[in-house]
Protein backbone atom coordinates (compact mmCIF):
# COMPACT_ATOMS: atom_id res chain seq x y z
CA UNK A 1 0.00 0.00 0.00
CA UNK A 2 2.22 2.69 -1.35
CA UNK A 3 -0.73 5.78 -0.56
CA UNK A 4 0.57 7.46 2.75
CA UNK A 5 -3.14 9.10 2.99
CA UNK A 6 -4.67 5.69 2.77
CA UNK A 7 -2.12 4.63 5.72
CA UNK A 8 -2.38 7.16 7.88
CA UNK A 9 -6.23 6.99 7.43
CA UNK A 10 -6.62 3.16 8.79
CA UNK A 11 -3.23 3.78 11.43
CA UNK A 12 -6.45 6.43 12.96
CA UNK A 13 -9.12 3.70 12.69
CA UNK A 14 -7.09 1.21 14.32
CA UNK A 15 -6.28 3.66 17.08
CA UNK A 16 -9.74 4.94 17.96
CA UNK A 17 -10.69 1.21 17.99
CA UNK A 18 -8.35 0.56 20.33
CA UNK A 19 -9.31 3.16 22.45
CA UNK A 20 -13.22 2.35 21.98
CA UNK A 21 -11.89 -1.26 23.60
CA UNK A 22 -10.81 0.23 26.55
CA UNK A 23 -14.85 0.11 27.34
CA UNK A 24 -15.21 -3.23 28.13
CA UNK A 25 -13.02 -3.72 31.14
CA UNK A 26 -11.09 -7.19 30.43
CA UNK A 27 -11.92 -10.05 33.26
CA UNK A 28 -8.56 -11.73 33.15
CA UNK A 29 -5.25 -9.82 32.13
CA UNK A 30 -1.66 -11.89 32.23
CA UNK A 31 1.73 -10.45 32.57
CA UNK A 32 2.29 -10.63 28.63
CA UNK A 33 -1.02 -9.79 27.50
CA UNK A 34 -0.31 -6.42 29.31
CA UNK A 35 3.32 -5.59 28.37
CA UNK A 36 1.92 -6.40 24.65
CA UNK A 37 -0.97 -4.12 24.92
CA UNK A 38 1.00 -0.83 26.58
CA UNK A 39 3.53 -1.27 23.55
CA UNK A 40 0.40 -1.44 21.16
CA UNK A 41 -0.96 1.87 22.36
CA UNK A 42 1.69 3.47 23.09
CA UNK A 43 2.02 6.65 20.82
CA UNK A 44 6.04 6.08 20.32
CA UNK A 45 4.49 3.18 17.77
CA UNK A 46 3.34 5.76 15.32
CA UNK A 47 6.69 6.54 14.47
CA UNK A 48 7.70 3.55 13.09
CA UNK A 49 5.60 3.78 9.96
CA UNK A 50 6.99 8.04 10.11
CA UNK A 51 9.78 6.38 9.34
CA UNK A 52 9.23 4.13 6.91
CA UNK A 53 7.76 7.03 4.90
CA UNK A 54 10.81 9.11 5.77
CA UNK A 55 13.19 5.97 4.21
CA UNK A 56 10.74 5.51 1.40
CA UNK A 57 10.89 9.16 0.30
CA UNK A 58 14.63 9.24 0.57
CA UNK A 59 15.24 5.63 -1.55
CA UNK A 60 13.08 7.52 -4.17
CA UNK A 61 15.39 10.65 -4.59
CA UNK A 62 18.10 7.85 -4.76
CA UNK A 63 16.50 5.93 -7.38
CA UNK A 64 16.97 9.59 -9.20
CA UNK A 65 20.42 9.43 -9.54
CA UNK A 66 20.06 7.59 -13.01
CA UNK A 67 17.39 9.70 -14.48
CA UNK A 68 18.60 12.59 -17.06
CA UNK A 69 18.94 15.97 -15.55
CA UNK A 70 17.94 18.29 -17.74
CA UNK A 71 19.07 22.39 -16.90
CA UNK A 72 18.18 25.54 -18.62
CA UNK A 73 21.40 28.48 -18.75
CA UNK A 74 20.84 31.26 -20.48
CA UNK A 75 23.53 34.30 -20.45
CA UNK A 76 24.22 37.74 -22.18
CA UNK A 77 27.82 40.09 -22.05
CA UNK A 78 29.17 42.38 -23.66
CA UNK A 79 33.22 42.75 -23.66
CA UNK A 80 35.55 45.51 -24.36
CA UNK A 81 37.49 43.75 -26.85
CA UNK A 82 37.15 41.15 -29.70
CA UNK A 83 39.52 38.72 -31.61
CA UNK A 84 40.49 40.58 -34.83
CA UNK A 85 42.63 39.76 -37.86
CA UNK A 86 45.59 41.70 -38.47
CA UNK A 87 45.67 41.67 -42.17
CA UNK A 88 44.47 43.34 -45.12
CA UNK A 89 43.18 41.28 -48.01
CA UNK A 90 42.57 43.06 -51.30
CA UNK A 91 38.44 41.89 -52.06
CA UNK A 92 37.97 40.71 -48.89
CA UNK A 93 36.69 42.31 -45.63
CA UNK A 94 36.96 40.47 -42.65
CA UNK A 95 33.87 41.31 -40.28
CA UNK A 96 34.84 41.36 -36.58
CA UNK A 97 32.58 39.45 -34.22
CA UNK A 98 30.21 41.58 -31.81
CA UNK A 99 31.27 42.63 -28.37
CA UNK A 100 28.03 41.81 -27.37
CA UNK A 101 27.55 37.61 -26.67
CA UNK A 102 24.04 35.71 -26.09
CA UNK A 103 23.76 32.36 -25.41
CA UNK A 104 20.51 30.01 -24.31
CA UNK A 105 21.35 26.41 -23.55
CA UNK A 106 19.19 22.96 -22.71
CA UNK A 107 21.47 20.57 -21.52
CA UNK A 108 20.87 16.91 -20.78
CA UNK A 109 23.35 15.08 -18.29
CA UNK A 110 22.80 11.05 -18.03
CA UNK A 111 24.81 9.09 -15.23
CA UNK A 112 26.09 5.96 -16.84
CA UNK A 113 27.84 4.71 -13.90
CA UNK A 114 28.74 5.78 -10.77
CA UNK A 115 31.02 3.14 -9.67
CA UNK A 116 27.93 1.74 -7.34
CA UNK A 117 27.49 4.72 -5.17
CA UNK A 118 23.78 4.99 -5.59
CA UNK A 119 23.36 1.02 -4.68
CA UNK A 120 25.67 1.64 -1.87
CA UNK A 121 23.08 4.74 -0.67
CA UNK A 122 20.39 2.69 -0.31
CA UNK A 123 22.26 -0.06 1.67
CA UNK A 124 23.16 2.93 3.74
CA UNK A 125 19.39 3.99 4.10
CA UNK A 126 18.15 0.83 4.96
CA UNK A 127 20.82 0.71 7.62
CA UNK A 128 20.06 4.20 8.92
CA UNK A 129 15.83 3.24 8.99
CA UNK A 130 16.88 -0.32 10.96
CA UNK A 131 18.49 1.90 13.66
CA UNK A 132 15.44 4.23 13.35
CA UNK A 133 13.45 1.12 14.26
CA UNK A 134 15.83 -0.21 16.63
CA UNK A 135 15.87 2.76 19.26
CA UNK A 136 11.79 2.65 19.16
CA UNK A 137 12.19 -0.92 20.57
CA UNK A 138 14.42 0.42 22.96
CA UNK A 139 12.46 2.98 24.36
CA UNK A 140 9.32 0.29 24.16
CA UNK A 141 11.13 -2.16 26.11
CA UNK A 142 11.26 0.46 28.81
CA UNK A 143 7.40 0.86 28.62
CA UNK A 144 7.45 -3.16 29.57
CA UNK A 145 9.54 -2.80 32.29
CA UNK A 146 7.25 -0.10 33.59
CA UNK A 147 4.18 -2.64 32.93
CA UNK A 148 6.45 -5.29 34.77
CA UNK A 149 6.42 -3.08 38.03
CA UNK A 150 2.71 -1.96 38.24
CA UNK A 151 1.82 -5.47 36.94
CA UNK A 152 3.82 -6.65 40.55
CA UNK A 153 2.74 -3.64 42.71
CA UNK A 154 -0.74 -4.90 42.19
CA UNK A 155 0.13 -8.60 43.43
CA UNK A 156 1.76 -7.25 46.36
CA UNK A 157 -0.73 -4.96 47.52
CA UNK A 158 -3.59 -7.37 46.92
CA UNK A 159 -1.99 -10.62 48.52
CA UNK A 160 -1.06 -7.93 51.77
CA UNK A 161 -5.03 -6.71 51.54
CA UNK A 162 -6.38 -10.45 51.26
CA UNK A 163 -4.37 -11.86 54.18
CA UNK A 164 -5.39 -8.40 56.41
CA UNK A 165 -8.71 -9.80 55.64
CA UNK A 166 -8.24 -13.40 56.28
CA UNK A 167 -7.12 -12.42 59.79
CA UNK A 168 -9.63 -9.43 60.47
CA UNK A 169 -11.90 -12.14 59.78
CA UNK A 170 -10.52 -14.80 62.49
CA UNK A 171 -10.43 -11.59 65.04
CA UNK A 172 -13.94 -11.05 64.75
CA UNK A 173 -14.74 -14.52 64.82
CA UNK A 174 -12.73 -14.95 68.14
CA UNK A 175 -13.96 -11.28 69.58
CA UNK A 176 -17.41 -13.19 69.25
CA UNK A 177 -16.65 -15.66 71.43
CA UNK A 178 -15.05 -13.16 73.76
CA UNK A 179 -18.05 -11.53 74.20
CA UNK A 180 -19.54 -14.59 75.01
CA UNK A 181 -17.46 -15.36 77.52
CA UNK A 182 -17.60 -12.63 78.78
CA UNK A 183 -21.54 -12.59 79.17
CA UNK A 184 -21.12 -15.80 81.53
CA UNK A 185 -18.44 -14.51 83.55
CA UNK A 186 -15.85 -16.56 82.52
CA UNK A 187 -13.49 -13.50 80.55
CA UNK A 188 -13.12 -9.37 81.16
CA UNK A 189 -14.12 -6.96 79.24
CA UNK A 190 -10.61 -6.15 78.11
CA UNK A 191 -9.78 -8.94 76.50
CA UNK A 192 -12.57 -7.89 73.75
CA UNK A 193 -10.83 -4.25 73.83
CA UNK A 194 -7.81 -5.51 72.57
CA UNK A 195 -9.45 -7.70 69.68
CA UNK A 196 -11.52 -4.50 68.61
CA UNK A 197 -8.43 -2.76 68.26
CA UNK A 198 -6.97 -4.85 66.59
CA UNK A 199 -10.03 -4.70 63.98
CA UNK A 200 -9.47 -1.28 63.83
CA UNK A 201 -5.89 -1.34 63.07
CA UNK A 202 -6.77 -4.27 60.53
CA UNK A 203 -9.10 -1.73 58.90
CA UNK A 204 -6.94 1.06 58.58
CA UNK A 205 -4.04 -1.26 57.14
CA UNK A 206 -7.23 -2.26 54.46
CA UNK A 207 -8.13 1.13 53.90
CA UNK A 208 -4.34 2.65 53.00
CA UNK A 209 -3.68 -0.88 50.45
CA UNK A 210 -7.12 0.35 48.80
CA UNK A 211 -5.80 3.98 48.33
CA UNK A 212 -2.33 2.60 46.65
CA UNK A 213 -4.03 0.37 44.67
CA UNK A 214 -6.60 3.09 43.29
CA UNK A 215 -3.22 4.92 42.47
CA UNK A 216 -1.51 2.41 40.90
CA UNK A 217 -4.89 0.38 38.96
CA UNK A 218 -5.25 4.37 37.37
CA UNK A 219 -1.45 4.34 36.02
CA UNK A 220 -2.14 0.69 34.04
CA UNK A 221 -5.89 1.88 32.82
CA UNK A 222 -3.60 4.60 31.27
CA UNK A 223 -0.90 2.33 29.99
CA UNK A 224 -3.63 0.40 28.55
CA UNK A 225 -6.21 1.72 27.79
CA UNK A 226 -8.14 -0.81 29.31
CA UNK A 227 -9.98 -0.11 32.68
CA UNK A 228 -7.89 -2.00 35.40
CA UNK A 229 -9.76 -2.31 38.86
CA UNK A 230 -10.14 -4.43 41.71
CA UNK A 231 -12.36 -7.09 39.90
CA UNK A 232 -9.65 -7.76 37.20
CA UNK A 233 -7.89 -11.41 37.35
CA UNK A 234 -4.22 -11.55 37.21
CA UNK A 235 -2.73 -14.17 37.33
CA UNK A 236 0.77 -14.98 38.86
CA UNK A 237 3.43 -15.55 36.48
CA UNK A 238 5.22 -18.58 36.14
CA UNK A 239 7.82 -18.09 33.49
CA UNK A 240 9.99 -21.37 32.49
CA UNK A 241 13.79 -20.25 32.29
CA UNK A 242 16.22 -21.63 30.18
CA UNK A 243 19.67 -21.63 32.28
CA UNK A 244 21.62 -23.97 29.66
CA UNK A 245 22.52 -21.42 27.15
CA UNK A 246 23.01 -17.59 26.94
CA UNK A 247 22.00 -15.55 24.22
CA UNK A 248 21.93 -11.48 24.60
CA UNK A 249 18.94 -10.29 23.21
CA UNK A 250 18.11 -7.11 24.55
CA UNK A 251 17.35 -4.49 22.28
CA UNK A 252 20.36 -1.50 23.05
CA UNK A 253 22.66 -4.60 21.92
CA UNK A 254 20.85 -5.24 19.00
CA UNK A 255 21.12 -1.43 18.51
CA UNK A 256 24.96 -1.45 18.99
CA UNK A 257 24.97 -4.80 16.10
CA UNK A 258 22.94 -2.06 13.63
CA UNK A 259 25.24 0.89 14.37
CA UNK A 260 28.57 -1.52 13.40
CA UNK A 261 26.63 -2.92 10.38
CA UNK A 262 25.46 0.94 9.27
CA UNK A 263 29.80 2.00 9.45
CA UNK A 264 30.92 -1.04 7.76
CA UNK A 265 28.29 0.45 4.69
CA UNK A 266 29.94 3.93 5.39
CA UNK A 267 33.20 2.27 4.65
CA UNK A 268 32.08 0.51 1.12
CA UNK A 269 30.20 4.23 0.20
CA UNK A 270 33.54 5.77 1.21
CA UNK A 271 35.69 3.16 -1.24
CA UNK A 272 32.60 4.00 -4.46
CA UNK A 273 32.44 7.56 -4.04
CA UNK A 274 36.46 7.55 -5.26
CA UNK A 275 35.66 5.05 -8.24
CA UNK A 276 35.43 6.42 -11.81
CA UNK A 277 32.28 8.22 -13.02
CA UNK A 278 30.79 8.17 -16.50
CA UNK A 279 28.58 9.94 -17.98
CA UNK A 280 27.25 11.55 -20.96
CA UNK A 281 25.63 14.92 -21.99
CA UNK A 282 23.49 16.89 -24.97
CA UNK A 283 23.35 20.42 -25.14
CA UNK A 284 20.67 22.50 -27.26
CA UNK A 285 21.76 26.01 -27.78
CA UNK A 286 20.52 29.27 -29.46
CA UNK A 287 23.39 32.39 -29.19
CA UNK A 288 24.89 34.41 -30.96
CA UNK A 289 27.66 33.92 -31.89
CA UNK A 290 26.83 29.78 -32.02
CA UNK A 291 29.12 27.35 -32.36
CA UNK A 292 31.39 29.91 -34.97
CA UNK A 293 32.55 32.16 -32.75
CA UNK A 294 33.29 34.49 -36.10
CA UNK A 295 29.64 35.56 -36.49
CA UNK A 296 27.63 38.10 -36.16
CA UNK A 297 23.94 36.39 -36.08
CA UNK A 298 21.54 34.11 -34.37
CA UNK A 299 22.17 30.33 -34.83
CA UNK A 300 21.10 26.99 -33.43
CA UNK A 301 23.50 24.95 -32.35
CA UNK A 302 24.13 21.12 -30.30
CA UNK A 303 26.50 19.04 -28.92
CA UNK A 304 26.72 15.41 -27.54
CA UNK A 305 29.56 13.86 -25.79
CA UNK A 306 30.44 11.46 -23.30
CA UNK A 307 32.53 12.27 -19.79
CA UNK A 308 34.66 10.36 -17.39
CA UNK A 309 35.64 11.80 -14.24
CA UNK A 310 37.84 9.91 -12.05
CA UNK A 311 39.87 11.47 -8.60
CA UNK A 312 42.91 9.59 -9.16
CA UNK A 313 44.83 11.48 -6.47
CA UNK A 314 43.03 11.83 -3.07
CA UNK A 315 45.77 12.42 -0.59
CA UNK A 316 45.08 9.71 1.57
CA UNK A 317 41.50 11.52 2.04
CA UNK A 318 39.67 7.67 1.00
CA UNK A 319 42.18 6.21 4.08
CA UNK A 320 41.87 8.63 6.50
CA UNK A 321 38.20 8.86 6.51
CA UNK A 322 37.99 4.53 6.90
CA UNK A 323 40.38 5.14 10.02
CA UNK A 324 37.85 7.32 11.51
CA UNK A 325 35.50 4.86 10.52
CA UNK A 326 37.42 2.00 12.29
CA UNK A 327 37.77 4.01 15.53
CA UNK A 328 34.40 4.35 15.38
CA UNK A 329 33.52 0.82 15.27
CA UNK A 330 36.20 0.50 18.17
CA UNK A 331 34.10 2.81 20.13
CA UNK A 332 31.31 0.53 19.47
CA UNK A 333 32.92 -2.30 20.43
CA UNK A 334 33.66 -1.14 23.54
CA UNK A 335 30.01 -0.27 24.20
CA UNK A 336 28.83 -3.83 23.74
CA UNK A 337 31.62 -5.33 25.64
CA UNK A 338 30.88 -3.05 28.92
CA UNK A 339 27.14 -3.35 28.29
CA UNK A 340 28.04 -7.02 28.06
CA UNK A 341 29.50 -6.59 31.03
CA UNK A 342 27.18 -5.16 32.99
CA UNK A 343 24.72 -7.30 31.64
CA UNK A 344 26.23 -10.47 33.19
CA UNK A 345 26.53 -8.92 36.85
CA UNK A 346 23.32 -8.15 36.85
CA UNK A 347 22.01 -11.79 35.77
CA UNK A 348 24.81 -13.26 38.41
CA UNK A 349 21.91 -10.63 40.79
CA UNK A 350 18.68 -12.34 39.26
CA UNK A 351 20.05 -15.49 39.64
CA UNK A 352 20.81 -15.33 42.93
CA UNK A 353 17.51 -13.57 43.86
CA UNK A 354 15.71 -17.12 42.06
CA UNK A 355 17.51 -19.20 44.41
CA UNK A 356 17.02 -17.21 47.54
CA UNK A 357 13.33 -17.32 47.09
CA UNK A 358 13.46 -20.62 46.34
CA UNK A 359 15.25 -21.18 49.95
CA UNK A 360 12.57 -19.14 51.40
CA UNK A 361 9.19 -20.68 50.05
CA UNK A 362 10.70 -24.13 51.15
CA UNK A 363 11.28 -22.29 54.63
CA UNK A 364 7.70 -20.87 55.13
CA UNK A 365 6.20 -23.99 54.35
CA UNK A 366 7.53 -25.45 57.65
CA UNK A 367 7.19 -22.30 59.52
CA UNK A 368 3.20 -21.89 58.45
CA UNK A 369 2.88 -25.61 59.54
CA UNK A 370 4.31 -24.82 63.39
CA UNK A 371 3.07 -21.35 63.44
CA UNK A 372 -0.64 -22.90 62.37
CA UNK A 373 -0.55 -25.86 65.16
CA UNK A 374 0.96 -23.03 67.82
CA UNK A 375 -2.01 -20.69 67.12
CA UNK A 376 -4.23 -22.74 67.58
CA UNK A 377 -3.56 -23.76 70.51
CA UNK A 378 -3.25 -20.50 71.64
CA UNK A 379 -6.92 -19.67 70.56
CA UNK A 380 -7.77 -22.71 73.02
CA UNK A 381 -5.95 -21.38 75.40
CA UNK A 382 -7.82 -18.10 75.18
CA UNK A 383 -11.11 -19.76 75.38
CA UNK A 384 -9.68 -21.53 78.67
CA UNK A 385 -8.62 -17.57 80.16
CA UNK A 386 -5.15 -19.18 80.44
CA UNK A 387 -3.58 -16.64 78.03
CA UNK A 388 -4.84 -13.00 77.05
CA UNK A 389 -6.19 -11.48 73.74
CA UNK A 390 -2.85 -9.43 73.12
CA UNK A 391 -0.69 -13.09 73.31
CA UNK A 392 -3.44 -14.97 71.30
CA UNK A 393 -3.28 -11.83 68.82
CA UNK A 394 0.52 -11.96 68.78
CA UNK A 395 0.82 -15.66 67.67
CA UNK A 396 -2.26 -15.10 65.24
CA UNK A 397 -0.13 -12.44 63.58
CA UNK A 398 3.02 -14.56 63.81
CA UNK A 399 0.90 -17.22 61.81
CA UNK A 400 -0.21 -14.31 59.46
CA UNK A 401 3.08 -12.92 58.71
CA UNK A 402 4.28 -16.86 57.86
CA UNK A 403 1.37 -17.11 55.44
CA UNK A 404 1.99 -13.89 54.05
CA UNK A 405 5.76 -13.93 54.00
CA UNK A 406 5.19 -17.21 51.53
CA UNK A 407 2.64 -15.58 49.20
CA UNK A 408 5.55 -12.50 49.02
CA UNK A 409 8.00 -14.67 48.50
CA UNK A 410 6.60 -16.86 46.22
CA UNK A 411 5.38 -13.20 44.07
CA UNK A 412 8.97 -12.32 44.58
CA UNK A 413 10.61 -15.67 42.58
CA UNK A 414 8.23 -15.31 39.56
CA UNK A 415 9.67 -11.61 39.72
CA UNK A 416 12.98 -12.57 40.11
CA UNK A 417 12.71 -14.79 36.90
CA UNK A 418 10.67 -12.17 35.22
CA UNK A 419 13.62 -9.95 35.37
CA UNK A 420 16.32 -12.38 34.46
CA UNK A 421 14.06 -13.01 31.30
CA UNK A 422 13.95 -8.96 30.78
CA UNK A 423 17.56 -8.38 31.59
CA UNK A 424 18.77 -10.66 28.27
CA UNK A 425 15.83 -9.67 26.50
CA UNK A 426 13.63 -12.75 26.29
CA UNK A 427 10.81 -11.13 28.19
Amino acid sequence: MQNPIIRSWLITVLMMLSVAGAAQPPDTLTLAFCRQRAVEVYPLVKQRLLNQEISSVKNQNTDKNYLPQFTVNAKATYQSDVPTVPLEVPGVTIIPPDKSVYDFQLQLDQLIWDGGVTQEQKKLEQAELEISQQQIEVELYKVKERVNGLFYKILMYRKNREELEINRQKVADKLKEIRSGIKNGMLLQSNADVLQAQILEIDQGISQIDSDLSGIYSMMSELLLLQVNESTLLPLPDPVIDFSTYVNLRPEYLLLNLQQNKLELGKKLIATSYMPKFSGFAKLGYGKPGLNVLSTDFEPYYLVGIGLKWDIINWNQQKNRKKIIDFQKGIVDVQKEVFDKNLKIQIEEDLAQINKYKKLIEKDREIITLREKIAKTASSQLDNGVITSTQYLDELNKTTKARLNMEIHQIGLSLAKVNYLKTIGKF
